[in-house]
């Protein structure tokens, strides 16, 4: 988690806890990497302490890692049938545009995401040729000898260069590599209808061509950022594993290092997410994975930290007759999508730190109610007005009570200061005739901060809603605008930059800002206390100035429906107080 979510979800919880407080005041009145068991055979055997292999695996995972990275190596001594040519085909559905090549056997050059565009308007494009970001496949022959696949051009069973998905048509594509008089073939299965593909490798000889029947299969250098605030995406950047029912993390600290790590057991599923979307590979053979590794690079750019991951599957041939199967999916963090695979891979959804974790249900539910009202109002924005009327007539018995509360406590504040100079020196006292005032009264002090404090759960939970889910990622509410509800709403930049503010000016912050303004004038009663008014939304405009557009515009229609609420309270009340003659009373008896 970034510093900045830390510190707005700080301030949220400041301004919840202590806002009867603040009230009062303006009013006049005072105041690691957690680590995995071992498997054997089994996804369900008893959890074991955690084998790091720190030598001999460990030096494989490095010296392949190395391998990979070069870009120069001479070919190895052996005889090997490949095309002389490199081929690419084109394909497209309704979802993806990719473009697959014969070198390695079906490397992508392309995987364009056909319903998301870039802060530029271009595609998202899920493959980027300056990191070289490519699912790959190594292994080691009988003699020890590491094989690069990537390093040959495959032959191809087919001899188009475009192919046209329909939804409901699937596309085989064989690739085949001949080592030593022995066959390795790659397959992969396009669908028109899905953001994944698969993949069945088949050796043809898995005892000759296979050191112990073993390879490696995975990911090499991450996802490219797909934002325009680059060191925000890369806050979500992690790489994962699901492993024995549990999933694991692993990550480059701000300094650009960390060491390989390599886990052994059965493992589900491995990823490499970004903010928005997710690179994963799934292992469809239960029982071929006998371990994962991760390791990973960090690029020092201007403003933030570069990761490039590498992930991967140690695995064991076993099936020889069809070969192993994997399932690549290359797309959107989206509930729907994910969830289809029913294999948890949804769970990285507002997984992102610990708030996110703790909140996850009721973000969830706070998501759903948001499609929901999508499914028959087009524009996300109009969504979030109505979404924002529906808490405030969800929440408006607690805020009634709240400020009620609060008025009650503000009529005592004189007696409450008389009985603090009466009996100062004799704190128990004090609390004791506080106590008969608070009951007399029939005042609970507790009864301004509780409701909100009942809110809070529900203010963090859209935070991380609008903060963090592809759902308003380039949804429009106004064009011209605000073009897209997950970003800033920005209609100029400023020639310099001010602190903490930034240079972009956006227009929603500060509107929040003043309705905050006019919301706590609305119960101002000493002029002294003025500047009190300002001092707060002044400061959240500086926090939320670089927040996305959607969460602003809630906040903003948030504080004018309690102006309004507030408005019609106050309305409501009658001129002369109900306890005015019982606090008289009181006075008098006291003396």
């Amino acid at each position: 988690m970034d510093k900045k979510s830390i510190l707005a979800l700080v301030v949220i919880a400041i301004i919840i806890l202590t806002l009867p407080y603040y009230q009062e005041l303006i009013n006049g009145d005072k105041p690691v990497q957690k680590q995995i068991a071992a498997q054997e055979d089994s996804l369900y055997q008893k959890k074991e302490p955690v084998i790091k292999e720190e030598k001999k695996p460990a030096k494989v995972i490095s010296e392949k890692q190395e391998i990979l990275k070069e870009e120069e190596k001479p070919l190895l001594n052996i005889p090997v049938i490949q095309d002389s040519v490199e081929r690419t085909i084109e394909i497209n559905t309704g979802r993806v545009n990719v473009v697959l090549s014969n070198k390695g056997g079906g490397s992508l050059k392309k995987f364009v995401l056909k319903k998301y565009t870039k802060y530029d308007s271009s595609f998202v494009n899920m493959i980027d040729e300056q990191i070289k970001n490519d699912l790959y496949i190594s292994f080691q022959n009988v003699t020890g000898e590491f094989i690069e696949t990537d390093k040959y051009c495959f032959l191809s069973s087919v001899k188009y260069k475009t192919k046209n998905l329909k939804e409901d048509e699937q596309l085989k594509i064989e690739y085949t590599l001949k080592i030593n008089d022995n066959e390795l073939r790659k397959t992969y299965i396009f669908y028109g209808d899905a953001y994944h593909f698969d993949v069945i490798l088949y050796f043809s000889n898995p005892a000759e061509m296979l050191l112990n029947r073993q390879y490696q299969l995975g990911w090499k250098n991450g996802v490219p950022s797909t934002e325009s605030y680059v060191s925000d995406d890369y806050t979500y950047n992690q790489a994962y594993v699901y492993m024995a029912d549990d999933l694991e993390s692993y990550s480059v600290s701000d300094e650009g290092k960390e060491e390989p790590v390599s886990l052994s057991g059965t493992a589900s599923w491995l990823a490499i997410r970004t903010k928005y979307f997710i690179a994963s590979i799934s292992n469809i053979n239960a029982d071929v994975s006998e371990g994962i590794y991760f390791s990973g690079e960090g690029i020092q750019e201007e403003d933030y930290v570069k990761r490039l991951y590498d992930v991967g599957f140690n695995a064991r041939y076993k099936n020889d007759r069809t070969g192993d199967t994997f399932r690549f999916y290359i797309g959107p963090l989206d509930q729907k999508e994910l969830g289809k695979y029913d294999n948890n891979l949804d769970i990285l959804i507002m997984n992102n730190g610990w708030y996110e974790r703790f909140f996850r249900y009721l973000s969830l539910l706070v998501l759903w109610v948001l499609e929901f009202l999508h499914s028959f109002i087009p524009n996300y924005g109009v969504v979030i007005i109505v979404f924002s009327i529906l808490i405030k007539i969800v929440v408006y018995p607690l805020t009634k009570k709240s400020y009620q509360s609060m008025n009650e406590m503000q009529k005592i504040q004189p007696i409450m200061a008389e009985l603090r100079e009466k009996y100062k020196g004799d704190q128990q006292r004090v609390n004791k005739e506080m106590m008969k005032l608070y009951k007399e009264h029939g005042v609970n002090p507790l009864g301004g901060c509780l409701p909100m404090l009942l809110q809070m759960p529900l203010l963090i939970g859209l935070f991380i809603v609008f903060r963090s889910t592809i759902q308003l990622r380039g949804a429009c509410f106004i064009p011209g605008w605000v073009d897209d509800l997950s970003r800033t709403d920005t209609l100029f930049n400023l020639p310099f930059s001010l602190p903490m503010y930034g240079n972009e000016f956006n227009l929603l912050p500060i509107l929040m800002a003043v309705t905050m303004i006019f919301q706590s004038k609305m119960t101002m009663q000493d002029p002294k206390q003025k500047a009190m008014v300002y001092m707060m939304p002044v400061f959240m405009l500086l926090i939320f100035n670089r927040f996305p557009s959607g969460l602003n515009l809630y906040y903003t229609l948030f504080n004018l429906l309690t102006i309004i609420q507030q408005k019609f309270i106050k309305k409501g009340e009658p001129k002369e107080p109900a306890n005015a003659a019982n606090t008289k009373n009181f006075k008098k008896r006291k003396k």
